[in-house]
């Protein structure tokens, strides 16, 4: 694999652009750099663009190429935090408020994807939460949190109604939001990205950045082969951060997470999922998985800090997926992969300024689809309009050291024992 290459998943091969945009040569200078082509970086620079900013977008490798276009296709509103826990963090008003700025996020993905055409598969299938434990007191006092404290109504499914649409004594009761969509999240990016080029945007594929250094009352971004020079930078680089901004790439845990999808199933997949809902259940190490238009199954799940080959992926995944489903024995692995996202230890995007014209967007890991948006949203209003909505999530959720080698290994140690947690109590 070079390094303009994406890695081979099935976005990958389904992606609706399959154009390369060239490495940046030579100097440029624009109101404002983006780096990272993922989803907070496409929505930064549209969202610029739209506000009549000249902006450059440089990538590393190519656009989507990290967890924007490698992840389970699911869109809801909400955050990596639960609900509960953040209202203990900040309170039930300021919860409030950070929930809407979740739930603006989807409503302008939605609109972007109409005003831009942007053939991306969004549809609003709904999600359904399956219970892996005979708990249904569980599932009624989340439906009623969710009521009482942000006003989402959803509807419990008793588990015959469960066994029915999906065909395993795996699940018990269920949740279904109808609110919740999918979509192909590479063709998403990539439609971004193409609305933004269309209004001027400068994007720079192949094209690392080497440093970001203070520059005539500016910033300078240097790539192996030309620089940026521009008021506003902004950092959007997830879990490929490396050392580029130390005291920004200190704030996150890169961790992996894990995909497969399967050959076409055509009638068979009745057999195991009657339903197109995005799923998932609710242990702590939970899968998540979806029908395809054609037929095909995405099955995600699994954390790690490490990195596992394509092989071992087809192998723990697959095995993962005949233990809910074994009737679906025999099915063939079509493609398997992982990708970094980025993990802050209070579980919360981290969208701010590091100091004058310096901003950061990251740690989306477990609810990335919604918050990149957002974030991206919030700086380009930040940077555009002086707007200080981006402080609701900074004043609070900022840059905590993520704790280095210790961090993963915490982190590693903590998937672990809520692992265990789960299989006790399955």
């Amino acid at each position: 694999m070079t390094q303009a290459d994406y890695p081979d998943t099935y976005y990958a091969r389904t992606r609706n652009d399959g154009r390369g945009r060239p490495s940046l040569h030579g100097d440029l200078t624009v109101d404002a750099c983006v780096i990272g082509g993922g989803l907070a970086g496409a929505n930064a620079a549209l969202g610029l663009t739209e506000r009549g900013r000249s902006v450059a977008l440089i990538e590393a490798k190519r656009i989507g190429f990290g967890a924007s276009g490698r992840n389970g296709g699911f869109l809801n509103a909400g955050f990596s935090l639960p609900g509960s826990a953040l209202i203990k963090r900040v309170g039930l008003d300021r919860a409030r408020a950070l929930r809407a700025l979740a739930e603006d996020a989807v409503a302008l993905i939605a609109r972007r994807v109409e005003a831009y055409q942007i053939v991306c598969g969004l549809e609003q299938t709904g999600h359904m939460l399956v219970s892996w434990f005979d708990d249904r007191a569980a599932i009624e006092g989340y439906r009623a949190e969710l009521a009482r404290n942000f006003g989402v109504e959803t509807e419990i499914w008793p588990r015959e109604r469960v066994r029915e649409s999906y065909r395993t004594a795996r699940y018990f009761d269920g949740l279904y939001n109808p609110k919740g969509y999918q979509f192909h999240p590479l063709n998403y990016v990539l439609g971004v990205v193409g609305a933004a080029e269309a209004r001027g945007v400068r994007v720079h594929e192949d094209s690392p950045a080497m440093a970001v250094e203070p520059h005539g009352g500016g910033w300078r971004v240097a790539t192996a082969n030309g620089s940026v020079t521009a008021r506003d930078v902004v950092v959007a680089c997830g879990g490929y951060i490396g050392g580029l901004t130390p005291r920004i790439g200190r704030a996150i845990l890169p961790i992996a997470t894990y995909v497969i999808v399967t050959e076409p199933l055509g009638a068979r997949i009745d057999e195991a999922i009657r339903v197109r809902y995005a799923t998932y259940d609710d242990r702590f190490a939970q899968d998540y998985y979806r029908r395809l238009p054609d037929t095909r199954l995405l099955w995600g799940g699994r954390i790690s800090v490490r990195y596992a080959p394509p092989a071992a992926v087809q192998r723990f995944m697959l095995r993962d997926l005949l233990r809910v489903f074994p009737q679906l024995a025999g099915v063939r692995v079509e493609a398997a992969w992982g990708g970094l996202m980025s993990y802050a230890r209070h579980r919360m995007p981290q969208v701010g300024r590091l100091e004058t014209g310096l901003w950061y967007a990251q740690a989306f890991g477990g609810h990335g689809m919604d918050t990149t948006t957002m974030a991206g949203e919030l700086i380009a209003a930040a940077i555009a309009e002086g707007d200080d909505t981006y402080r609701r999530i900074d004043d609070t959720f900022g840059l905590d050291w993520a704790g280095g080698p210790a961090g993963l290994a915490y982190a590693q140690m903590t998937y672990w024992r809520y692992r265990f947690r789960d299989w006790l109590r399955s």
